[in-house]
C-alpha cells in the first residue's frame, strides 16, 4: 500500500513504451517490470530522504553522538535490584518528562536543578534526561551548522544530578531516562495540570509545597509527568525574585553542595588553562578533579565577563519594551549591582530614556563595556587577566580587545571563547566550559537577563565567592 501510493503519484515512467519496443522485451522481463518499478521507487524515496537529511550535508563532519556517555548512564551500579537501601528494589522514581526542549543550556540547567530538588524533597530518585534540542533525528541545524539533537547530561555534568553518590544518604540516586523506561513499564502518568490544580498561589515556595503534597502522598513506584502538560517550573518562576525563597534549602541540598562538571568539561578546561591562569599556577593534569565545583578555589586575578551578542540585540529590545526585570537568581540581596525596573513603561512600549537603560545593561556598547570593566578593576585589586565569554564575531572582539588594552592599566592577558582549543566532543558543550570558568573566576560581570549568567551567579553564591565580586552590566 505504501509503495503503491508513492508509485501511483510519482510514476517512474511517463508513458508506456512503444509497441515495437515491447516486442523486443522477453515475457520474463515483462513479468519483472512491476517488481523493478517498486524497487526503483524505494531507491528514489530513500535517496530523496538522504538528500534532505542534515546527516547528508556535503563536506560536513557529523557532530558526536556521545554514545560512551549514554552507555555509562544506562549501566550505573545502583541499578542492580540487590543494591542496598535506598536504591535497587527499594527505590521510587520521578520522571518530569515535560522538561524544556529547544532552548539554551542555561534555561535547561536551571530547570534541572529544581526538578532534581523536587525529587529530593519527596525522597524519590530523580530521572535525569538529555539536553534536548530536538527529538526528530540525531542531528539538527542551528545557525546553518549541524549540532547534536540531544546531548547526554553526563557529558556536561557530574554529581548527584547524573546518578553519582549523594550525601547524606536516605534518598535514592538518580537514574537515566532509558533505565526508567526499561524498569517502569507500568508507570503512573500524572499530568502536570493535576499539580497546578492544587496551587494556592504562584510563588515558587507554594508550587514546591503543592508538588510535594501531591507526589509525596503517592505510593506508586514509577511516576511520570508527561510531555505536553503544565510545567511545574515555568519561565515566570525563573524570572521572579520569589525563586530565591527556595535558596536556603536548595543551597544545602546535594544539587548544589555536590554539583560538579563532567570530566569532559574538566579536560577542556585543562587544555585551555593558559587562557585563564598565570603560568606560575599551571601544573600537570591528572584527569580532572572530582571535588565538587562549588568547593573549588577561585582562579586568582581572573575577571570573566559574559557578553551576549547575536540574538540578544533584538531580545534586549523586547525586554525593554516590556519593562522586564532581572532573572530571579540574579537578584540576590547581597550582590552589589542592583536593577530596578524604571517607571514610565506601558503595555509593550517604553520611553527612550528607559530603552537606553536596557540597552546599556543588556547589550552594552564597547565604550560602556570598557567603562564597567575599569570600574570593577578599581574595586577588586589584583585583576590582571580577562576572559570574555561571548558569541560575538571576531571583528567585534578585535575592536573590543583593542579598546580594553588602551585603558590606563594594561591587562596581562585577554582571551575569549573564540580562543578555546577544543576537541570535537568538547566543541558542542563549550558553553558549559564558559560557565565553569565564570563560576571560578576571581570576579565576574554578567548579563542580568541571561540564564547562563544566573546559573553562574547561583553557583558562585553556593561556593567560596564573596558576593561583592559578582557584578552585572
Amino acid at each position: 500500500m505504501f509503495f503503491h501510493s508513492i508509485s501511483g503519484h510519482l510514476p517512474l515512467f511517463s508513458a508506456p513504451p512503444p509497441t515495437s519496443s515491447l516486442r523486443c522485451i522477453s515475457k520474463r522481463t515483462l513479468r519483472l517490470l512491476p517488481v523493478l518499478t517498486v524497487l526503483g521507487t524505494i531507491v528514489w524515496y530513500l535517496t530523496l530522504q538522504k538528500l534532505h537529511s542534515p546527516e547528508s550535508a556535503p563536506n560536513t563532519k557529523l557532530p558526536p553522538l556521545y554514545q560512551e556517555y549514554r552507555d555509562r548512564e544506562d549501566s550505573l551500579p545502583h541499578y542492580d535490584l540487590e543494591a542496598p537501601y535506598p536504591n535497587g528494589r527499594h527505590a521510587k522514581y520521578l520522571l518530569i518528562g515535560n522538561h524544556q526542549q529547544g532552548v539554551g543550556w542555561g534555561n535547561v540547567l536551571q530547570e534541572v536543578f529544581l526538578n532534581a530538588f523536587l525529587a529530593y524533597n519527596i525522597k524519590r530518585s530523580f530521572v535525569f534526561y538529555n539536553y534536548e534540542w530536538s527529538m526528530e533525528s540525531n542531528f539538527s541545524m542551528y545557525n546553518d551548522h549541524l549540532i547534536p539533537s540531544t546531548i547526554p547530561l553526563s557529558a556536561l555534568l557530574s554529581g548527584p544530578l547524573v546518578g553519582e553518590l549523594m550525601h547524606p544518604p536516605g534518598v535514592p540516586r538518580a537514574i537515566s531516562v532509558n533505565h526508567f523506561r526499561k524498569i517502569c513499564s507500568n508507570r503512573t502518568v500524572l499530568p502536570g495540570d493535576e499539580i497546578r490544580a492544587l496551587l494556592q498561589g504562584e510563588k515558587p515556595s507554594q508550587i514546591l509545597a503543592s508538588a510535594v503534597q501531591k507526589l509525596g502522598a503517592m505510593e506508586d513506584r514509577c511516576i511520570e509527568i508527561p510531555r505536553g502538560t503544565w510545567q511545574i517550573w515555568n519561565y515566570l518562576v525563573f524570572g521572579s525574585k520569589d525563586v530565591l525563597e527556595l535558596w536556603p534549602a536548595l543551597k544545602r541540598s546535594p544539587m548544589i553542595m555536590q554539583f560538579g562538571w563532567s570530566p569532559l568539561i574538566h579536560s577542556a578546561f585543562d587544555s585551555n588553562r593558559k587562557l585563564f591562569e598565570p603560568w606560575s599556577l599551571l601544573s600537570p593534569f591528572f584527569g580532572g578533579t572530582r571535588e565538587p565545583s562549588t568547593s573549588l578555589q577561585p582562579i586568582p586575578g581572573l575577571l570573566a565577563v559574559h557578553l551576549r551578542r547575536g540574538d540578544f540585540s533584538n531580545h534586549c529590545e523586547g525586554l525593554g519594551l516590556w519593562s522586564s526585570d532581572f532573572n530571579g537568581f540574579n537578584k540576590f540581596d547581597e550582590l552589589p549591582d542592583k536593577f530596578q525596573v524604571p517607571p514610565g513603561g506601558a503595555w509593550g512600549e517604553n520611553t527612550p530614556e528607559n530603552m537606553e537603560t536596557y540597552r546599556r545593561r543588556c547589550y552594552p556598547s564597547i565604550p560602556q563595556i570598557v567603562e564597567k570593566v575599569l570600574d570593577v578593576r578599581r574595586k577588586i585589586p589584583g585583576l590582571a587577566r580577562l576572559y570574555i565569554m561571548t558569541n560575538g564575531d571576531r571583528a567585534w572582539l578585535v575592536e573590543l580587545t583593542g579598546a580594553l588594552q588602551r585603558g590606563p592599566e594594561k591587562w596581562n592577558f585577554i582571551s575569549s571563547s573564540r580562543d578555546l582549543t577544543v576537541t570535537w566532543e568538547q566543541k558542542f558543550v563549550a558553553h558549559a566550559l564558559d560557565m565553569y570558568v565564570a563560576q571560578r573566576a576571581h570576579a565576574f560581570i554578567g548579563n542580568g537577563w541571561s540564564s547562563l549568567t544566573s546559573n553562574t551567579v547561583m553557583l558562585r553564591m553556593g561556593g567560596k565567592h564573596n558576593p561583592n565580586t559578582t557584578f552585572f552590566w
